[in-house]
C-alpha cells in the first residue's frame, strides 16, 4: 500500500510515493501545465509508477492516501480572476471591507516597498461599493438579536445584486455574527430561493473570530475563489477515480492539515504548498531525531522560514492575503522576496537584491528566455556553483555568458569596476544575509537562540545557499532531506486529516473554568463529526487545546496550549502559569502589567486523524570517502576566492559517506554547496548531514586561511 503526495509549482509539479512498508519515498517531477494543471498532476503520477514498475492504475489501486497541496487559490488571488462577487452587511457597516485597517495601503510588503511609501495604495476592491449591500439587523456582543432582520429588505437586495449586477457568488458579513450565526444563515436560505446556484460565503463559518473586517474579508475572498476552487476538485477526484483511485483525496490546507474535497474551504487552501513543506519538515523532525528545526525554503522568488519545535509546528494569529488582513489558520511561515529569481539593482546609490523577481518566464539571464536583469541564479551559475549542463536535472541549460553580460551591463560597472565576478560574489553574499536575517528574526524575536536548532534546507536553491545563511546567523548544523526538491509533496503524503474549529469567548481567569470545559467540549464534538465524516475511526482520533490569553488592558494575545481531560482550577492554573512564562521569555521579566489580570479571548483545536508516523533514522559512522566524478572551479567567498572543488553525484552517495568541503553535491533538482571546513555524511535515508565547523566567515581560522592563499596564488580566475 502507498500514500501518495502531490504538489503544484509555478514551474514543476511534484509527486512523492511512500511504501507503507517504509524505506525511501519514491519521487517524480513533471512540468506544471497552467493551462490544465491536472495533465501535470496525470504525468507526474505516471513518473511514480513507473519507477515502481506499476501501472498508473495499479498505483493508484493500491493508494492508502492521495493527497494534493494545490495552487488554484493562490493563483486566482495573484491574477485577480475570481468570481464576481457581492457582499451583504450590516446597514451602516458596508464600507469596512473598503476602509481596511489604517495600515491597508502597506498590509503585507516588506520594508524596502514601505519606505517608498507615495508608491503604496489599497488594493483594487475585490468588492466595490456598487456590489455592497446593506440589510437592517443587529446582534450584540452577547449574541441576542436585539433587531431582527429586514427579511423583506434582504431579498430584494439578493435580487438587485444578482439580476442587476451579476454577481457571481455572495459573501455575508454581519455584525457580531460568530456570536449568534442566525442571521447569517438565514441569508443563505434566501439566497437559495432568490438565486438558486449562487454560492454563499458566510462570515461565521469560514472564520468564527472576533474582528468585523477580518471576518467579512474572509468571507469575500472565500467567495471570490471559490468557485475556481470547487471546479478544480470536481476535475481532480473524476479524473483520479477514473484512473483507478479507491478513496477521495484529501487537500491541503493552509494549517498544513488534510481535509477531504467536499470538506474545503477554499480561502483555507491558500499557500498550501508551504504549508505542505513544513508539515514534511515536521514529519522529518522525528526521523531525524532533531526536537528543534529551522525549516527553510529557497524557491524562485521568495524565501520562507518557519520554527519546527517538538515534532510541531505555529500557526499565525491572522495572515495578510493580497494586502487585506484575514482569519484564516495558516501555518507561521514567514517570507522575505529572497530567491533564485531575485534580481539585482541599484537604489539610490545602494546595491540590492529583490524583492523583485525575474519570475520562470523570462527567469534569470542564463535561462536564455529573455531574462536580461542579472539575478541569485545567475551569480551563483558565474560563481562556478552551479553546472550549466545539469540544472534542474538537466531540464534547463544555462547559459553563463548571458548571466556575465547581465551583470557586466548594470551593476558590476557601478559597484565592482566592471568585474561580474565579484558582483556575483556580492550579491550572493548580500542574499544570503538577508537570509540569515530573517532566521534571526524569526529565532530571536521569539525569544529562541538559533544556535539551539538545526536548519532544514529544501526548494530548488535552499541547498545551495543554507550554509552561507546557517553559518551567518551561527547554526553549525544542516540538514538537506533526500527529498528536498520535492519536501511539499512528501509532506502531503505523511500529514494526515486535520481541521482546526475555534471559538471567540471572554473570560477573565481565575473565574471561567466552566466556561471554557463547555467551549472545548462543544468543539471537541463538532471535530469528533467531521473525523468520523473524513473516515477516522473513532479509536485513531486525536484533539489537541489550544487558547488565546493576554494581560488586560493590552492588544496582542499569546498562543498557550491547553490540557486535554477534565477541566477544574488546577489546569486554569497551570495554563496561565505557561502564558506567564511564555511571555516573559519573549518580552522580557517584569515587562507585563501583571496586576491587571489576565483574559482568554479565544479558544481552538486541532482535530486530527493519524499521520504517516516517522521511521527514526540514526546518524552512520562514516565508512567511506567517495571519490568524485569530476572537479570544476568554484568561487566560495572573497578570502577564499576561486578553488579547484570536487564534484559528487548526490543519487549515487551511498550511507556512510563522507564528504570533506569544499565540495558540489549535484542532484536532480538541486546542488549543495559545501563550504571549505565544512563536512556532509549521508544517513541511511538518503539525507545530508552537514557540519559547518569553523566555516561562519572563515575567521579565527588561520591555518585554513593561509592554505587558502596558497591555493587561490596558483590559480587564476577564469
Amino acid at each position: 500500500m502507498y500514500s501518495i503526495g502531490i504538489d503544484i509549482g509555478g514551474t514543476f509539479t511534484d509527486a512523492a510515493v511512500v511504501k507503507s512498508g517504509g524505506g525511501r519515498a519514491v519521487l517524480a517531477k513533471a512540468p506544471s501545465t497552467p493551462g490544465d494543471y491536472l495533465e501535470g498532476v496525470m504525468t507526474v503520477l505516471e513518473d511514480a509508477a513507473a519507477q515502481l514498475g506499476l501501472a498508473l492504475g495499479d498505483l493508484l489501486g493500491a493508494a492508502d492516501l492521495l493527497a494534493h497541496s494545490t495552487t488554484v487559490t493562490s493563483n486566482v488571488l495573484w491574477t485577480r480572476s475570481g468570481a464576481r462577487v457581492g457582499l451583504i452587511a450590516t446597514r451602516g457597516f458596508g464600507d469596512q471591507i473598503l476602509i481596511m485597517r489604517g495600515i491597508g495601503r502597506v498590509a503585507g510588503l516588506s520594508l524596502a516597498e514601505r519606505r517608498h511609501y507615495r508608491r503604496t495604495d489599497k488594493p483594487p476592491p475585490i468588492v466595490p461599493r456598487s456590489r455592497i449591500a446593506e440589510v437592517a439587523e443587529r446582534v450584540d456582543s452577547t449574541g441576542e438579536a436585539i433587531v431582527p432582520l429586514d427579511e423583506v429588505g434582504a431579498r430584494a437586495a439578493i435580487r438587485e445584486l444578482v439580476h442587476d449586477h451579476k454577481i457571481e457568488a455572495l459573501a455575508a458579513g454581519l455584525l457580531w455574527s460568530f456570536r449568534n450565526p442566525g442571521h447569517e444563515l438565514r441569508l443563505r436560505e434566501i439566497a437559495a430561493e432568490e438565486a438558486p446556484g449562487i454560492p454563499v460565503s458566510l462570515s461565521s463559518e469560514v472564520s468564527g473570530r472576533l474582528g468585523e473586517y477580518e471576518r467579512t474579508a474572509t468571507a469575500v475572498l472565500n467567495a471570490y475563489v471559490g468557485r475556481e476552487m470547487e471546479g478544480y476538485l470536481e476535475g481532480l477526484t473524476a479524473r483520479l477515480t477514473a484512473s483507478g483511485l479507491r478513496r477521495a483525496p484529501l487537500i491541503v490546507q493552509s494549517d498544513g492539515g488534510l481535509t477531504p474535497p467536499g470538506r474545503v474551504v477554499p480561502i483555507r487552501t491558500v499557500e498550501s504548498g508551504p504549508a505542505a513543506g513544513v508539515a514534511g519538515a515536521a514529519r522529518l523532525s522525528g526521523e531525524l531525531s532533531k526536537t528543534k528545526l529551522i525549516a527553510t525554503d529557497v524557491g524562485g522568488t521568495t524565501f520562507k522560514v518557519a520554527l519546527v519545535e517538538d515534532g510541531r509546528w505555529g500557526l499565525a494569529d491572522e495572515t495578510v492575503i493580497t494586502q487585506y488582513h484575514v482569519f484564516v489558520p495558516m501555518v507561521d511561515v514567514v517570507s522575505i522576496g529572497a530567491g533564485g529569481g531575485s534580481i539585482a539593482w541599484e537604489d539610490e546609490g545602494r546595491l540590492r537584491v529583490g524583492p523583485c523577481s525575474a519570475g520562470a518566464r523570462p527567469g534569470p539571464a542564463c535561462y536564455g528566455a529573455g531574462g536580461e536583469e542579472p539575478t541569485v541564479t545567475d551569480a551563483d551559475l558565474l560563481l562556478g556553483v552551479l553546472n550549466p549542463g545539469n540544472f534542474l536535472g538537466g531540464r534547463i541549460a544555462l547559459d553563463p555568458e548571458a548571466a556575465k553580460r547581465a551583470f557586466e551591463r548594470t551593476v558590476a560597472p557601478r559597484f565592482f569596476d566592471g568585474d561580474a565576478t565579484a558582483a556575483a560574489a556580492g550579491v550572493r553574499e548580500i542574499i544570503d544575509a538577508q537570509m540569515a536575517d530573517l532566521i534571526r528574526k524569526t529565532t530571536l524575536e521569539r525569544g529562541s537562540d538559533p544556535r539551539d536548532f538545526a536548519i532544514i534546507a529544501y526548494g530548488g536553491a535552499g541547498p545551495a545557499h543554507a550554509c552561507a545563511y546557517a553559518a551567518e546567523a551561527g547554526i553549525d548544523e544542516v540538514i538537506v532531506p533526500y527529498h528536498a526538491t520535492v519536501l511539499s509533496a512528501f509532506g502531503a503524503a505523511a500529514g494526515g486529516v486535520r481541521y482546526m474549529l475555534e471559538h471567540s469567548l471572554t473570560v477573565f481567569p481565575p473565574e471561567g473554568a466552566a466556561d471554557l470545559g463547555r467551549g472545548f467540549s462543544d468543539l471537541e464534538a463538532e471535530g469528533g463529526e467531521m473525523l468520523a465524516r473524513a473516515g477516522v475511526p473513532e479509536g485513531e482520533r486525536r484533539f489537541d487545546r489550544w487558547c488565546a490569553i493576554r494581560w488586560r488592558r493590552q492588544v496582542h494575545s499569546l498562543r498557550v496550549p491547553f490540557p486535554g481531560g477534565p477541566m477544574g482550577a488546577s489546569s486554569l492554573e497551570r495554563v496561565l502559569g505557561d502564558f506567564a512564562r511564555e511571555y516573559a521569555l519573549r518580552y522580557g521579566e517584569e515587562s507585563a502589567y501583571t496586576e491587571a489580570g489576565t483574559e482568554i479571548t479565544r479558544i481552538w483545536i486541532n482535530a486530527l486523524g493519524p499521520a504517516l508516523p516517522p521511521e527514526p533514522v540514526s546518524t552512520p559512522e562514516k565508512s567511506l570517502s567517495p571519490t568524485p566524478g569530476k572537479t570544476r572551479r568554484v568561487h566560495w567567498s572573497a578570502k577564499v576566492n576561486w578553488q579547484e572543488t570536487p564534484i559528487f553525484d548526490g543519487p549515487a552517495l551511498p550511507a556512510g559517506a563522507g564528504i570533506e568541503g569544499p565540495a558540489i553535491i549535484e542532484h536532480p533538482g538541486t546542488t549543495i554547496a559545501l563550504p571549505p571546513g565544512a563536512a556532509a555524511l549521508i544517513d541511511a535515508a538518503g539525507h545530508t548531514r552537514i557540519r559547518l565547523g569553523q566555516t561562519p566567515g572563515f575567521k579565527d581560522d588561520s591555518a585554513r586561511e593561509n592554505s587558502v592563499k596558497e591555493n587561490s596564488a596558483k590559480e587564476d580566475s577564469p
